[in-house]
């Protein structure tokens, strides 16, 4: 139909032609055109990339105080992170303290049942056995007094006939592996919040890069080929289409 429409405009147009010259420069149009060909991009993505999160600012986050960098990176998880340095350091605080009372206990009991002159002179005298006795106050001086047998004989209730520890000994013993119990309690708290810190920001990085790795989208494009037009016979020709996506 649509070469019998080109055809009429034509002999409307051009009087002075014949109608078998109009016919002839209708074909060799329809001729030329049979190898017209168009390319046309398709589906070319112009969105800009979607930017996701910094990594190094929640590593930043989570060193400051564990469970933030989680925060930012958007998993509730954070919270528990952070409940373990507010537990870590409250047992830490807690621990050194009862620590400290407890040394101060430490120190008046042994002082209040300890005299060096009940085991003079021995017990004073370096070269009789291989420990000597620290400066009076000084924290050697309180751990030899009950850890030595040398000083054994300045406790108030030494028995040099029983071959046991005298009472007050072994309670001075006690309380000192009970203060030392307090203060290896705090230093094992002291790393574990320093861990969770170290943890809780390597963590944060990995899942801010983990999102942002799954959020890229691929960007994609079509190119498509199509090639249409007349055959010799003057009728339309089917177009050929070629499609490639990247």
């Amino acid at each position: 139909m649509r070469q019998y429409i080109l055809l009429l405009i034509m002999v409307l147009i051009t009087p002075q032609l014949s109608i078998g010259q109009t016919i002839r420069t209708m074909r060799e149009r329809l001729t030329i055109n049979q190898a017209t060909a168009s390319i046309i991009p398709q589906s070319v993505s112009t969105a800009p990339p979607k930017m996701g999160k910094d990594p190094r600012k929640a590593f930043l986050f989570s060193v400051l105080l564990p469970g933030t960098g989680e925060l930012y990176a958007g998993r509730k998880r954070g919270f528990f992170f952070m409940a373990l340095e507010v537990g870590g350091l409250a047992t830490y605080v807690l621990m050194n303290r009862r620590g400290d009372e407890r040394k101060r206990q430490v120190l008046a009991f042994a002082d209040a049942h300890w005299d060096s002159t009940l085991c003079a002179p021995n017990c004073l005298d370096p070269s009789v056995g291989t420990e000597a006795l620290g400066e009076p106050g000084s924290q050697q001086y309180y751990e030899q007094i009950g850890k030595y047998n040398k000083f054994q004989e300045g406790w108030d209730d030494y028995d040099p006939i029983s071959t046991s520890l005298s009472s007050n000994r072994q309670a001075y013993v006690n309380m000192r592996h009970n203060m030392n119990k307090a203060y290896k309690l705090a230093t094992w708290m002291a790393g574990a919040v320093l861990f969770n810190h170290v943890f809780s920001a390597i963590q944060a990085a990995l899942l801010v890069n983990m999102d942002n790795r799954s959020n890229t989208e691929t960007q994609e494009a079509r190119l498509r080929i199509r090639v249409d037009g007349f055959n010799r016979a003057g009728n339309l020709a089917p177009s050929a289409t070629v499609s490639y996506s990247f």
